[in-house]
């Protein structure tokens, strides 16, 4: 525990600009993503040591704290960076390789409540960004980038580079085309009040 913690804190480097140990306390005071990873690894501790009902009671004031939601018995490596953690869900069974990166409402779990254990195998150095949804028995190898609000439900290849494509279509308001027309604008996307 003692060793990844290091590790983690180490991470911190990525973000912080102060020198040692005065961003370690800063972290420790305000950064809720780090609050949420030293929380994690008390309680998976305890789970992994079967200490009953401190692994989960820790689990839980850390979603309290920080809303950050880590199943104590996910196996995480060392380095971990979380940065703006609210929202972010990790399952139980999920296992992330060393230094990845988790950004705000990443969730990484299985498909269903009765498929628990079908839960994603993360590779080292993966960077996973906001909104980013890893769902089932998937693996995602070394190296990896998962982009904002992508979905990924296969195995993805190390190095491999994940974005949503999705296009948005910006057309002007029917009746705003009609309104700017009475008002004597000659293009339908220049709206004046009438």
């Amino acid at each position: 525990m003692l060793d990844n913690l290091r590790a983690d804190t180490r991470r911190l480097l990525v973000i912080k600009s102060k020198p040692f140990p005065w961003y370690v306390v800063e972290s420790l005071l305000f950064e809720t993503g780090y609050q949420a990873v030293v929380l994690h690894r008390i309680a998976h501790w305890f789970k992994s040591h079967r200490i009953p009902a401190l692994g989960p009671a820790v689990a839980r004031l850390n979603q309290f704290l920080t809303g950050v939601d880590i199943g104590p018995a996910a196996e995480i490596g060392p380095g971990l960076l979380i940065v703006h953690g609210q929202g972010i869900v990790v399952g139980g069974h999920a296992r992330i390789g060393s230094n990845a990166t988790l950004l705000q409402q990443v969730t990484i779990g299985s498909p269903s409540p009765d498929r628990r254990e079908r839960m994603p195998v993360i590779g080292d150095d993966v960077f996973l960004a906001a909104g980013a949804r890893l769902i089932g028995a998937i693996t995602v190898g070394d190296g990896s980038f998962v982009g904002v609000n992508a979905v990924v439900t296969q195995d993805v290849p190390p190095g491999s580079r994940v974005v949503l494509r999705g296009a948005v279509e910006v057309t002007p308001r029917r009746d705003a085309a009609e309104g700017s027309a009475a008002a004597g604008g000659s293009n339908p996307t220049d709206v004046r009040p009438p």
